[in-house]
């Protein structure tokens, strides 16, 4: 009864993630996600079979543990008490991730491969249906998310994170890439991608084909359908359909130089995670983020150089094991221009995919 209900948890909480931010909700003025709820229940249900999961937690992330502590020691000098409550939750809800991981390896629980294909056509559906029947988005902006226009931007109301999240779909099934199914289904990812208009998804996925793709022939005639694509895409009016725009670039690095500036000697040690204030000036929204662009940069940040190293070693483990070493890369390459790694649904996602698909080990 315990596995078929914890089983059923499973697949409801890979399904969940199709739907994004759509699912979102808020309770006593916390934002709460559905598949949050879910993963806790999932723990809650297997507490007794929880203690092989901590024990390998300990031990595969004891540089991580280390520095995410000493962060936290960091940040309560420099801030008061009071003001660390939401970001230890962040915290919190990071290591249930990490021991849901461990559980569903420890435990061979197993998650079809269609139903991650599944949650990414529902994510691609609602995307898609956006685009065509409410492609001004701008009025969502007073709920905190940014006005986007003309762009694929929904379920996370954000094109760079839908594009991260379609292509991660795309990638976390090996066992379809030889197949008409996934050349049809491919086919549809790619123009609902193009649609986001996210340069640094793009410029992340053309990456991730180069590394993979040792036929040279089928390489360049992908490059040159993909440069095709790109320059055929509906010119609209707005900044966000605009290729050639640099303020978005300009300014994120901009944005992620100063916070390395601003930090000085936590550098070295961090100041905890979710602890980072804005740089620019507050946003009366409070969905707009705070903190660097770059994943690595806010590892550096919050956990110092030993949560860097600990954590790098450990996805580093996932990747050199991993029969989905595409879906890995294309992870860690978009990190490098968004916070794609600490994105809680892409990092759900890559762990679960991880947990339960065939191994190279």
């Amino acid at each position: 009864m315990q596995k078929t209900l914890t089983r059923f948890l499973l697949l409801t909480l890979v399904l969940s993630l199709g739907f994004g931010q759509l699912l979102r909700f808020e309770y006593l003025g916390l934002p709460l996600y559905l598949h949050d709820c879910l993963v806790a229940l999932i723990l809650l249900l297997n507490f007794p079979a929880l203690a092989r999961p901590v024990r390998t937690l300990a031990s595969s992330l004891s540089l991580f543990l280390l520095g995410l502590a000493i962060g936290w020691l960091v940040a309560l000098v420099l801030f008061p008490l009071s003001s660390l409550l939401i970001p230890s939750l962040y915290t919190l809800r990071l290591i249930a991730y990490l021991m849901l991981y461990f559980l569903c390896k420890s435990s061979s629980f197993l998650i079809p491969h269609y139903y991650f294909l599944l949650s990414g056509i529902t994510c691609l559906t609602i995307g898609l249906s956006q685009y065509f029947l409410l492609p001004d988005m701008r009025i969502f902006q007073y709920l905190g998310w940014d006005d986007h226009l003309f762009r694929l931007t929904l379920p996370h109301f954000d094109p760079t994170f839908t594009g991260v999240m379609l292509v991660l779909a795309i990638l976390s099934s090996n066992s379809l890439y030889s197949t008409n199914i996934f050349r049809l289904t491919s086919v549809v990812y790619i123009i609902g991608i193009l649609l986001t208009y996210s340069r640094s998804v793009w410029l992340s996925l053309a990456l991730t084909a180069a590394a993979f793709i040792r036929n040279k022939k089928i390489l360049l005639v992908s490059g040159i359908l993909l440069l095709s694509s790109i320059f055929l895409l509906p010119k609209k009016f707005g900044e966000g359909t605009n290729l050639l725009r640099i303020y978005s670039l300009t300014s994120r690095w901009q944005t992620d130089l100063a916070y390395a500036q601003k930090a000085g000697w936590t550098l070295l040690l961090g100041q905890g995670l979710n602890t980072l204030t804005p740089i620019t000036s507050p946003s009366s929204y409070p969905l707009h983020p705070s903190g660097p662009n770059n994943s690595y940069l806010y590892l550096l940040l919050t956990t110092g150089i030993l949560g860097l190293l600990g954590w790098g070693k450990f996805m580093f483990s996932l990747y050199r094991t991993s029969s989905l070493k595409p879906m890995w890369l294309f992870f860690f390459v978009a990190s490098l221009f968004n916070n794609v790694m600490f994105y809680p649904f892409a990092l759900l996602w890559v762990l679960l995919v991880s947990a339960t698909a065939p191994s190279e080990a």
